[in-house]
């Protein structure tokens, strides 16, 4: 175990001999640091936080801070960062609370670059990238490579599908399909994101075969309501589950059916004191409010 003489470190955290924690480190209460994993220097790492084999962070991250929410209550609540992970400058990830699953996790081989924020309860899966200056509220769900360019800002309770791509600079407001391309504010679908199907790889069929369908969704549809195209593409679609058509036409059909607001995880929402309950829905695939 190379604990550096000048970091302060919690009789409670558990260390593995393997693990490395730097100059100016700051690790308190029952902190976890698995084997290889390590701690560069100005690193604070607070409460029931785990750090995965091999995970390296930056000087000035903070994990497992207490939430920027006002119904935070003191909950011991939990912070994950996954094997691999590269937690890069100035990165704060914060707990997560009693209304969220009392848990935000960085699933593992992501990479969270500098100033970047994931809010409490957020789960990122495996191999996601978050580029610098991006901002994550509350409860956001991104999935498997999916990639969110710099300075992205994203609404609390959004969902980003797996292989999205969100362009640098853009404002997320509702939910972002799987395999697709979007930029904007409002960010919108602008194409499929081929070259992070191939890297992943499906065939160039398959991404034909979703081209085709992205088309017809996005712009053929000629004034054919979305869930029409989506219906119609689910009766053609290759029957096995796994392929990119079906299950962007799936992804589809469960979000027409329970978003609120655009949003998949409104339904999961806890109204604030006195409020309204609404279900303003939202077309998911146009990423726009439902016309006439």
């Amino acid at each position: 175990m190379a604990i550096h003489p000048l970091a302060v470190v919690d009789p409670e955290a558990e260390i593995h001999p393997d693990a490395t924690v730097g100059p100016f480190c700051y690790v308190r209460g029952k902190v976890i640091i698995a084997a290889g994993a390590e701690l560069r220097n100005h690193v604070t790492v607070y409460g029931r936080a785990s750090i995965g084999t091999g995970a390296i962070l930056f000087p000035g991250s903070v994990i497992g801070s207490d939430p920027q929410d006002l119904k935070f209550r003191g909950e011991d609540s939990e912070t994950v960062i996954g094997a691999h992970c590269r937690i890069h400058e100035m990165v704060t990830v914060s707990k997560g609370t009693a209304s969220g699953g009392m848990k935000t996790t960085v699933g593992e081989h992501s990479l969270v670059m500098a100033y970047a924020h994931i809010a409490h309860d957020c789960q990122l899966a495996e191999h996601v990238v978050i580029g610098n200056n991006s901002q994550l509220a509350g409860h956001i769900k991104v999935g498997r490579k999916a990639t969110i360019g710099g300075m992205v800002g994203l609404h609390h309770f959004a969902t980003i599908g797996e292989l999205a791509y969100v362009g640098s600079m853009s404002g997320v407001r509702f939910d972002i399909p799987p395999f697709v391309i979007a930029e904007g504010n409002p960010a919108e679908p602008r194409n499929i994101n081929h070259i992070g199907m191939r890297r992943d790889g499906f065939s160039e069929e398959d991404i034909k075969a979703l081209r085709d369908a992205f088309r017809q969704l996005y712009h053929d549809r000629n004034g054919v309501p979305l869930s029409e195209v989506v219906a119609r593409l689910l009766v053609t679609a290759p029957v096995a589950s796994e392929h990119p058509v079906r299950r962007l036409c799936s992804w589809l059909a469960n979000h027409l059916e329970s978003s609120v607001k655009g949003r998949a995880q409104e339904a999961t929402r806890q109204p604030a004191i006195g409020a309204v309950p609404t279900r303003a829905k939202r077309d998911a695939g146009d990423l726009s409010p439902v016309r006439g």
